[in-house]
């Protein structure tokens, strides 16, 4: 109750915070259609609204502060034909230009001229890759997760965005970042029925948006509307595949295998004045993934005498020592249970608006691991459970001026364990644990690491916006937040191993924080941004001037002599060694943008955009291993660094947009950028020649590439293929990669090599055909392979040649994914609707981890003496070397049936 408290009071200080908007613009012009004459005081109406605009001497007009969606537009004038334009697309963020010309009216009163918008319309302001999915073109994709649905956008490869580092991108609900500083993970998701529009930006972004040195995913959620609406669906799935020697234990019969559960409804409350909006989903997944319970968490089998024929029984020749007491059947070894809530009110006046959001994301499951697949059971569980609550209000103060202000309050608690008190009386001798150096498989035993995180945001945005002139539009804003990270790592110990009856007794016992075997702490950073936009918009020419400043700190001491930060090493004549913990330094940066648009004629235009862009490391490589405790050996041990400096993208950008006809479109897009100040584990030596690792920002790499985009939408039909040509470079892919090169004897690389994301060829498809009552859509996705290490064998000549890692490319790969609906009407607006979901259809088996010798998944170059290290009467060598997750999923195939009204 207290943390509540201080975050309304924290919010409620923020008067001066800003957030990104969630709405879009129209704008056009209004003329005689006999004249060719501006129209002054034509009034425009968006229906279903209270917005709205009348035209100015110039006949311009615009309308500012619109929800994204489809409108009818209505312009009437005195003396003209009434006019409507139906199916107008605003999209966040965006100008939607709307010119049209009313005739001198010769229809009887009250008559109209209906027309439709072109679904194709010039992207005027478009200055940088920006990517708007509505909720329509949402619902017809094979994809059930806004994730995928950003997987699918030009630019997104393998999870990076533009080669940058997985976790350089920023993720808003309704323009509010919900991103952990701990790890830039995002801490909550919203399932696709409660998202109105997906904004994907790739490279180059406005100075609104921060955080980020490679992408912004912003999704809006969905209102309530004035009519009652909703659905109930359920679906069962299996695994259909005719690779049952790959992924074993996999069934036909089993149809229970993936089940998943959703509904939605929406509607007045009080009509035209309150509506509410609530969805949600339960799934429960059992995954492609099986083990085999051979043995149980208490077995004591010993294969260490297994090359003594004496313990082998002389007449059956079974191996004496194979204690197994399990019972062999399947178990699950990569399954998940989650459920995902969403509810919203919405209050609307004539120039207010206010909204109330709650979401709850709560989920546990299980990761596959290989050498636990004859001993499934025993094994930590992740855990994730976060709560999110929104207030948003939008505040018209006139035509040309409104206001949002958010306020939102996250708690996300995170761990992994076998069992929530470390102290649990069920924990195990480490005994049990045994074999794997000689089978390849663990035979018994439990994992005894124990991790909890419980992560709050605090968090209030205002964003204002005043067009000042028809054609300049400002946009002044900041931002404030406050995490609060308390965070527990432990290793679970025998409270008897340094005892002689360490062998045979067992407590269960955690180290308190000045130990190697624990990294706890509370620590709570402050987070302020401001930014000035102005978005100046001429017939032909849109320019986009911005700057964004920053402010971070991280509310933590740090050792001022880091070759003795424990101070352990003390000499009376030496007092230089010694460490004082004064206060990080809070830091401050400045990032300008800039970005223009030009139109060419009437169906194309050209664009370029320029940026800095930063980010601060994840806040763990600040307060990681916070007592300072060292190991007694070389490269063991790394230290957070909270004097750190934000990591920066310098990014440059030219594209261009040309339509084909009213149905198509074409876009290409060329980029560059250089990344600096990466996160990185520098090697620091204390006064008694230890070495460890201390995080820094050392690292650089660069990216450029080429993008492609096509889309056509003919009546029924829809289609949009895109292509990224990319090259990722760097001198190192992850911050440890130079670290543990030193830890391994091996020299720093003195060059820029590809990142282990590097994918030469990256391609989407979408193909669809629907229709009001049914439809079918397809997806496809193909890549070329991304980069890994290949390592020749001993006795290849090239063994004694210093290759460098990331040095080939894993074999091409592709999937098809399939949707198609059937809806069969019921009394009144009832309707039943049969949906299919086929993932990948043709049970293509794509490799996505490779043996380091061959290049190939599960092909390996085995020798005589490799064979002579596996004791094993349970299993091969190959099946110890083989894992099945190394391949992508096998075909899914999901089919469910749903009330909608």
């Amino acid at each position: 109750m207290r943390r509540i408290v201080f975050s309304i009071v924290f919010l409620l200080s923020l008067s001066m915070t800003l957030f990104a908007q969630t709405t879009g613009k129209i704008t056009g012009k209004i003329k005689d259609a006999a004249t060719g004459e501006a129209l002054i005081g034509v009034n425009v109406v968006l229906d279903g609204t209270y917005l709205g605009a009348a035209s100015d001497v110039d006949g311009s007009f615009f309308i500012l502060n619109i929800p994204p969606g489809k409108y009818n537009m209505k312009f009437m004038l005195i003396g003209y034909t009434t006019k409507v334009v139906e199916g107008v697309s605003v999209s966040v963020n965006r100008t939607t230009p709307i010119d049209i010309t009313l005739a001198a009216t010769t229809l009887d009163l009250g008559e109209e001229v209906v027309v439709t918008a072109d679904r194709v319309t010039v992207k005027k302001d478009q200055t940088s890759s920006i990517r708007n999915v509505t909720s329509e073109e949402m619902d017809i994709l094979p994809m059930e997760s806004t994730s995928a649905v950003v997987a699918l956008q030009p630019g997104v490869v393998q999870g990076h965005f533009r080669g940058g580092r997985s976790n350089e991108t920023n993720v808003m609900i309704d323009g509010v970042s919900v991103q952990s500083g701990l790890d830039r993970g995002s801490m909550i998701s919203v399932d696709p029925d409660a998202v109105q529009e997906v904004e994907v930006i790739t490279g180059t972004f406005s100075a609104k948006y921060g955080e980020a040195m490679s992408g912004v995913v912003n999704m809006v959620t969905k209102e309530g509307g004035d009519r009652f609406s909703g659905k109930i669906e359920g679906y069962l799935g299996n695994y259909l595949t005719q690779h049952n020697d790959v992924y074993i234990g996999l069934k036909a019969s089993e149809l229970d295998r993936n089940e998943d559960y959703k509904f939605m409804f929406e509607g007045p409350i009080i009509r035209n004045r309150l509506s509410f909006f609530v969805s949600g989903r339960v799934q429960d997944n059992d995954g492609y993934l099986n083990g085999i319970r051979r043995f149980n968490i208490t077995d004591e089998p010993d294969y260490s005498r297994f090359l003594d024929p004496t313990f082998f029984d002389p007449v059956t020749g079974e191996y004496l020592l194979n204690e197994h007491s399990g019972d062999s059947t399947y178990v699950p070894m990569s399954w998940s249970e989650s459920i995902n809530l969403n509810g919203k009110l919405t209050y609307r006046m004539q120039n207010i608006k206010a909204s109330l959001m709650y979401l709850l994301n709560d989920g546990q499951g299980q990761g596959y691991s290989h050498s636990r697949m004859y001993k499934p059971d025993g094994r930590s569980r992740w855990h994730d459970k976060t709560d999110m609550l929104t207030l948003q209000l939008n505040h018209v103060l006139g035509q040309r001026l409104f206001y949002e202000l958010k306020f939102s309050y996250t708690d996300s608690k995170t761990g992994s364990y076998l069992y929530a008190d470390p102290f649990d009386s069920r924990y195990l001798h480490d005994r049990y644990a045994a074999n794997e150096s000689f089978t390849g498989f663990i035979t018994g035993g439990q994992d005894k690491g124990h991790y909890t995180n419980s992560t709050t945001k605090t968090l209030g945005r205002l964003d204002l916006t005043w067009q000042a002139t028809n054609n300049h539009s400002l946009d002044f804003g900041a931002e404030a937040f406050r995490f609060e990270y308390n965070q527990a790592s432990y290793s679970i110990l025998n409270a008897y191993r340094n005892t002689q009856a360490s062998a045979f007794l067992y407590a269960p016992e955690i180290m308190p924080d000045s130990s190697v075997y624990s990294d706890v702490y509370i620590k709570k950073p402050v987070q302020a941004s401001a930014w000035l936009t102005d978005k100046m918009e001429f017939d032909a020419m849109v320019v986009e001037l911005g700057v964004r400043a920053e402010y971070f700190d991280p509310k933590t001491i740090y050792p001022t002599n880091y070759r003795n930060p424990n101070n352990l090493l003390q000499k009376e004549d030496t007092p230089e060694w010694i460490s004082q913990y004064p206060a990080a330094d809070a830091k401050i940066n400045v990032a300008p943008r800039l970005g223009l648009s030009y139109q060419l004629g009437e169906a194309a235009l050209l664009r370029f955009s320029y940026g800095h862009f930063y980010q601060y490391p994840p806040h763990s490589t600040m307060y990681q291993n916070n007592s300072y405790v060292l190991s007694p050996t070389n490269y063991s041990s790394t230290l957070g660094n909270p004097q750190v400096e934000p990591e920066m993208t310098v990014n440059y950008e030219i594209g261009l947009w040309q339509m084909l006809n009213r149905w198509m479109d074409l876009e290409v897009a060329l980029w560059y950028k250089d990344i600096y100040n990466l996160s990185t584990v520098n090697i620091q030596t204390t006064y008694n020649a230890l070495r460890y690792g201390l995080y820094g920002n050392k690292d650089y790499g660069n990216a450029r590439g080429l993008e492609l985009k096509y889309k056509a939408h003919v009546e029924s039909f829809f289609a949009e293929l895109n292509y990224t040509l990319q090259y990722t470079r760097g001198n190192a892919d992850n911050p440890q990669f130079t670290f543990n090169r030193a830890g391994n004897s091996q020299d720093p690389i003195p060059t820029l090599i590809p990142m282990s994301w590097d994918q030469r060829h990256t391609a989407n498809m979408t193909l669809g055909y629907n229709k009001d009552r049914w439809g079918a859509t397809m997806t496809g996705w193909m890549g070329s392979g991304s980069a890994f290490t290949w390592s020749p064998i001993d006795q290849n000549p090239l063994n004694r040649v210093n290759l460098y890692p990331n040095n080939s490319h894993k074999p091409f790969h592709y999937s098809i994914d399939l949707k198609a609906n059937y809806d069969l009407p019921l009394r009144q607006r009832y309707s039943l609707r049969f949906t299919l979901y086929v993932y990948n259809l043709f049970d293509r088996l794509n490799e996505d981890n490779v043996n380091s010798n061959t290049g190939r998944t599960n092909q390996a170059i085995i020798r005589p003496q490799d064979r002579l290290g596996y004791w094993s009467d349970f299993s091969t060598y190959e099946q110890s070397i083989y894992s099945p997750s190394n391949w992508s999923s096998p075909r899914l195939v999901k089919l469910g049936v749903g009330l909608f009204f």
